[in-house]
């Protein structure tokens, strides 16, 4: 089975669309998406439709749930505020979509959640290796799958400790568990403006984090033109 997990595409729909390019030229069998489709971009209603349309197994955001009133964003800063306002303005039954995504996924291999295993309702973050710890003395499954902090990361335990994965792609070992955050499609936060994805191979056992280029300046062109702030913009094109 080939997955297609991504995350945090923030009503980006330049980035979305070329991620979905991407994707069908890898026989994906299954998508999963970690949550928040909505938050920061420019195009709200169209990122739901596309996210709709792709039919995958769908888990909610922080801006997810914020957008549907579940969530208070009095935890957000002033720029993700404005947008979820601004956001509300733009959607309406898009809504009731996002009010089918459930917190948490789970099969016989993997789990997903958007931020942490730590109560997923709060949407805790991983940030290192002691978050990493806490999640994986929770994990019960071989693998778990977030995303939320933006960041393309893999941590793995073995009988020496934890430690986090440097390279793009790893192969599933069987006295291993491991943490995989998939990174951010619609507005990365390590250093590096290009959109990211995963696809999880479960019969080669093979992680794949993929990073690529997209229209930076058309997303950020509709962010000032929406009149949202311009910092949402700017970010794009350093990654942060």
């Amino acid at each position: 089975m080939r997955y297609g997990i991504f995350s945090d595409v923030h009503s980006n729909i330049e980035a979305f669309t070329a991620a979905i390019e991407y994707y069908k030229k890898e026989k994906i069998d299954t998508f999963i998406f970690l949550g928040d489709i909505v938050g920061y971009g420019a195009n709200p209603k169209e990122a739901i439709s596309l996210l709709h349309d792709l039919n995958p197994i769908c888990i909610a955001g922080n801006h997810d749930w914020a957008v549907i009133d579940k969530l208070t964003t009095d935890c957000f800063n002033e720029y993700a505020k404005e947008a979820i306002i601004w956001t509300k303005t733009q959607v309406s039954l898009e809504n009731d979509y996002l009010r089918e995504f459930p917190l948490t996924y789970q099969n016989e291999n993997f789990f997903c959640v958007h931020g942490s295993l730590n109560n997923p309702e709060d949407f805790n973050y991983i940030w290192g290796i002691n978050d990493a710890r806490e999640n994986l003395e929770l994990l019960k499954t071989k693998i778990l799958f977030v995303g939320h902090s933006h960041r393309a990361q893999i941590y793995y335990k073995n009988v020496k400790g934890i430690f986090f994965h440097s390279e793009a792609s790893i192969s599933i070992k069987t006295d291993e568990k491991y943490i995989v955050n998939v990174g951010s499609i619609g507005q990365p936060r390590d250093r590096d403006s290009r959109l990211s994805l995963c696809i999880y191979d479960s019969e080669e056992g093979i992680v794949s984090i993929k990073r690529m280029q997209y229209n930076i300046k058309l997303a950020a062109e509709k962010i000032i033109n929406a009149g949202l702030p311009q910092i949402l913009a700017s970010r794009l094109f350093v990654g942060w």
